[in-house]
């Protein structure tokens, strides 16, 4: 687990589970930071934030480091 927030009553549930009590940042084994020459040796899953751009209330966004020097507008278009 890279960390985690805590959301506000307000949140909306996830549509599958119901629950939505925290969000949870994590990194899988075939991630970069594990397997650098992997999958995600270019590019990243659509899902993919840049961690710094997260702030309370506001949905973290891509940025050429989270998308792995790809450029981003393409990275959007793809996901």
């Amino acid at each position: 687990m890279v960390g985690y927030t805590e959301l506000d009553e307000h949140a909306e549930a996830d549509p599958d589970s119901g629950l939505q009590l925290r969000r949870v940042f994590f990194l899988l084994p075939h991630d970069r930071d594990t397997d650098p020459d992997g999958v995600y040796h270019q590019g990243a899953p659509g899902e993919a934030i840049d961690p710094r751009t997260v702030e309370p209330r506001r949905a973290g966004v891509k940025t050429p480091r989270s998308q792995g020097g790809l450029d981003v507008a393409a990275a959007v278009r793809t996901a």
